[in-house]
């Protein structure tokens, strides 16, 4: 029998079920019918385990993160079609800094550091710019993995706190239609029937892969390409990581899936405070706040450390720590949290290097002051933002962002601060359905040039050069923000531009010497555009041939 046949048929038999069940709440005790309902049995559609369905990344592992149970709704506009509309770009502000060095706990340099800051589907009415809820976000924009366990630095609105550890799940949802050219977003990831290459009477259909934030993991992964009438080259069924999905219809129009599935960063922990780290005996102790951390027992040959917790001379927490199992680490979820403890504003773990145990002595590494970011709720410092962290598909995590909950409304003259007040969106003037002027500024009171302009009707903005604002939104509004800077040039030097007839624009002997004598504040814009758009050129022709 078919298996959608199957499927209708263990609906059927549940709803006679549950017409019984109802019968017998009218004749029976309500405790015997309520009896009845929990014994009835999901339907089939329901019951997929696909923890057995996902493939891990080599047989006999398991699957590093857990199955979500519940989804979470991604941040508003994570879709392709909600990226800026001919943003103004700003490379970066000096309160706003941009490949910021850091080192972990072993000296290793890890990936530079960006603050991005990113505005689309704003829109100017009834003389005031809107910037609805979820249209303005800063982002944490790393250039590569962030990793756990560690020590490394991570970035928050100018402090520098530690990355600890850190939550994911894998979302897995049924009965997926994506058309050409759309995306749906699944967990944290964000799929896009990119394209159709035909060949005669066959073609293969790829497959753009990003995060909510718009990290492209094309320079990782490459694109997914599926197909039904070449089979040889190409399948029906795609693994890049835990992203992974099962189609049966791919044609010109539209892909539908079985099932799909996407990583969604649930929790990163983050720490204030480096209490202690380095080897330590059985009785050593230390305090953070109100509450003492005490290591009670070290037994190095099963490969564990005991560690209590106290708080007003009682132990509220007694952990065991370990043992240790390099082979799945750092990503794998329980192999991770077998050496991490936490309560309240404390946390730490057995550090698997360089080694977890050394002459009877549990390497430690014990934090204080820890905070979390959890996915889609508040930002607890600022709640006018909500917090979404972004994960790689493997475990890594890819920097997070903050996203105002609420609709932003400015008049000119007023601005907008960010989280934190980090950073200002200023509107100075509006002529009719135009900004003609706007800027952004940091904390210490750094400016943008003018961003507005005759042709201006938004204030999107794409501020940054990290993995997302300097390299994968390019591809989606690069050109358009080309065009953007190039007018703005135009209209610094004071230049008229040239219609498509080949005549020469107007000289304006004033603006020409300006210019010569120094770069105008848009000439270096248009400078910057065109050095940022070299340097992501050659990285990409690099980047094939390596």
């Amino acid at each position: 029998m078919p298996g959608a046949a199957l499927q209708n048929l263990d609906l059927v038999k549940s709803e006679s079920r549950l017409r019984e069940a109802v019968m017998l709440a009218r004749t029976c005790k309500l405790g015997t019918a309520l009896a009845a309902l929990l014994l009835l049995p999901l339907p089939a559609a329901m019951a997929t385990d696909y923890a057995t369905v996902l493939q891990p990344a080599k047989p006999g592992l398991p699957l590093a993160h857990p199955i979500a149970k519940t989804d979470i709704a991604p941040p508003p506009f994570s879709e392709i079609a909600d990226r800026p509309v001919k943003p103004a770009y700003v490379p970066g502000l000096p309160g706003l800094p941009q490949g910021v060095a850091v080192k972990d706990d072993f000296g290793v340099p890890r990936p530079p550091k960006y603050d991005g800051v990113v505005i689309r589907k704003s829109r100017v009415e009834n003389g005031e710019v809107v910037i609805p809820p979820g249209g303005l976000f800063y982002l944490e924009d790393t250039w590569g993995g962030e990793v756990a366990l560690r020590g490394e630095p991570m970035p928050v609105l100018g402090r520098m706190p530690t990355y600890v550890d850190y939550d994911m799940s894998i979302v897995v949802k049924e009965n997926v239609t994506i058309p050409a050219g759309k995306s749906v977003v699944v967990g944290g990831t964000v799929y896009q029937y990119y394209a159709t290459v035909g060949h005669e009477k066959l073609a293969n259909h790829a497959l753009h892969v990003k995060t909510i934030a718009g990290t492209d993991w094309e320079w990782a992964f490459g694109s997914p390409v599926l197909s039904q009438t070449e089979p040889s080259w190409w399948g029906t069924r795609f693994t890049q990581l835990y992203n992974q999905g099962q189609a049966r219809e791919v044609t010109p129009q539209k892909m539908v899936f079985d099932w799909i599935s996407g990583v969604r960063m649930d929790r990163l922990l983050l720490a204030d405070e480096k209490v202690f780290s380095g080897l330590a005996s059985a009785g050593d102790q230390w305090t953070s706040g109100a509450r003492t951390i005490r290591l009670a027992e070290v037994n190095a040959e099963a490969g564990t450390a005991r560690i209590e917790v106290i708080e007003d001379g009682k132990v509220v927490l007694n952990r065991t720590l370990g043992p240790v199992k390099n082979e799945l680490l750092i990503e794998d979820h329980d192999a991770r949290k077998a050496l991490v403890f936490e309560h309240g504003d404390v946390a730490g773990f057995l550090s698997p290097w360089p080694e977890p145990f050394k002459d009877g002595k549990a390497n430690l590494k014990i934090y204080g002051k820890t905070f979390s970011l959890n996915y889609g709720q508040d930002y607890a410092p600022d709640a006018r933002f909500a917090v979404y962290p972004v994960g790689c598909p493997t475990g890594h995590n890819f920097g997070f962002m903050l996203v105002n909950k609420e609709e932003i409304r400015l008049k000119p003259g007023a601005a907008f601060s960010g989280p934190e007040g980090y950073f200002k969106v200023a509107v100075d003037r509006i002529d009719g359905d135009k900004v003609t002027a706007w800027h952004v500024e940091d904390k210490k009171g750094n400016r943008s040039v003018n961003l507005g302009g005759a042709d201006v009707a938004n204030v999107d903005l794409v501020l940054g050069q990290g993995r997302v604002t300097g390299q994968a939104i390019l591809k989606d509004v690069g050109r358009a923000m080309l065009a953007r800077t190039y007018q703005s040039i135009v209209e610094a030097s004071g230049q008229t531009v040239a219609a498509n007839t080949g005549a020469k624009p107007a000289t304006h002997e004033a603006a020409q010497s300006a210019v010569v004598a120094g770069l105008s504040p848009g000439m270096l814009a248009g400078f910057g555009i065109l050095l940022l758009g070299c340097i992501g050129v050659g990285y990409e022709i690099g980047r094939r041939r390596a």
